[in-house]
């Protein structure tokens, strides 16, 4: 079980109170047909660290210098030399109302799963025991050899990202030091950094199964951009969590586990595709995140041409519509059975997948549900 010491003060309960990139025009047919939203007040979290200079105790060539880390491309890195390694960035450009109460967001892109069933491969050069620094020197030139305060020690990390909030106090330097790697001789993230001066609410993990798999890995979705499009103010932060042919009964025995270094607020439970009516524990993982304080955020089962999903399907949703009813907290995710219905060439016949374009398709149904839930 990793260990993480948050040095700073806690955050406050993390609750929410009372076009595509490559230019293609996809029938996303207007914001998804979600029934009513409950009230919600979420607060942007500005991006502070998108293009801010960036520094790096080695990288391991020209493609994966520090500012990938902190690129607009999710599907870049930095990646080091050596190890031990850092990474550091600059943050005295940002208004310093900005640099106060904060939150950090990693992703080691080489990770197939959030957790891996058989551990964090050399290969992959993931973090397993690291640091978050910040400094108060000034900024403008390259880091501060000295004066570096810790505010957040990881050991043991078996992840493939991780949101640390932390107070960050006006500090003009931010720095992620790395002593143990997946791999003895590298280690490789992106790094955010977000103002959650008004709350960190706008955070989504998203549990599922492979079709919310293949469609919301950081390192291939545009998702947090596509959110941003439609609302400026905001660009959420995002961790995929979901693994290929698990059915709730599955999600229910990882949930504790999954959800236990998760301090974000949404947790989207987009499951049916691999349950039957018959055992469908989707009611006690919406428990389990309201247990949490957390927003459970629950879609429609998206539809297929195959004979056991039609079967099925209309029965799983109907399970979901009175879930709905019976807990208001729900945040009603993308009806996707109507969807693909009306879009069925983005599912290939005979399969349950989405092709690149309907998991584009996906993206944008949940960057209009994400946009519509912002007050």
């Amino acid at each position: 079980m990793p260990r993480i010491l948050i040095v700073s003060l806690a955050f406050a309960t993390l609750v929410a109170c009372g076009s595509s990139s490559s230019g293609r025009e996809l029938p996303d047919g207007g914001p998804p047909d979600s029934g009513t939203l409950p009230s919600l007040q979420v607060s942007p979290m500005p991006l502070l660290s998108f293009g801010v200079p960036a520094f790096s105790s080695s990288d391991q060539n020209s493609s994966t210098g520090a500012s990938r880390a902190n690129g607009t491309d999710p599907a870049q890195a930095w990646v080091s030399a050596s190890m031990p390694a850092s990474l550091a960035y600059d943050l005295s450009g940002v208004p310093a109302d900005r640099r106060q109460k904060v939150l950090a967001a990693w992703y080691a892109l080489h990770v197939p799963d959030y957790i891996p069933a058989n551990g964090l491969q050399p290969g992959e050069s993931a973090p397993i025991d690291y640091t978050l620094e910040v400094n108060a020197a000034p900024g403008g030139g390259s880091p501060p050899a000295s004066g570096w305060s810790q505010v957040a020690s990881v050991t043991g990390n078996a992840r493939s990202g991780a949101m640390l909030p932390f107070m960050m106090s006006g500090a003009n330097w931010l720095r992620m030091s790395f002593t143990r790697s997946s791999d003895t001789n590298f280690v490789g993230v992106n790094l955010d950094l977000y103002s959650t001066a008004g709350g960190a609410g706008d955070t989504w993990m998203f549990l599922g199964d492979s079709i919310t798999h293949i469609s919301m890995p950081r390192a291939f979705s545009d998702l947090p951009s596509l959110v941003h499009a439609l609302k400026p103010d905001h660009w959420p932060a995002v961790i995929e969590a979901a693994i290929g042919g698990t059915r709730t009964v599955d999600a229910v025995s990882a949930f504790d586990n999954t959800l236990r270094d998760f301090p974000g607020n949404f947790v989207v439970l987009a499951y049916g595709t691999n349950d039957d009516p018959a055992n469908f524990q989707l009611e006690t993982l919406v428990q389990k995140v309201i247990a949490l304080g957390k927003t459970p955020v629950v879609p429609h089962m998206p539809w297929s041409d195959r004979a056991d999903i039609q079967a099925k399907g209309p029965t799983m949703n109907g399970i979901i519509d009175g879930l709905y009813v019976k807990y208001p907290q729900i945040l009603r995710g993308p009806d996707l059975w109507t969807f693909f219905k009306e879009n069925p060439s983005y599912i290939p016949s005979g399969d349950i997948h989405p092709n690149d374009a309907g998991r584009e398709a996906l993206r944008h149904q949940w960057a209009s549900l994400m946009a519509s839930a912002y007050k």
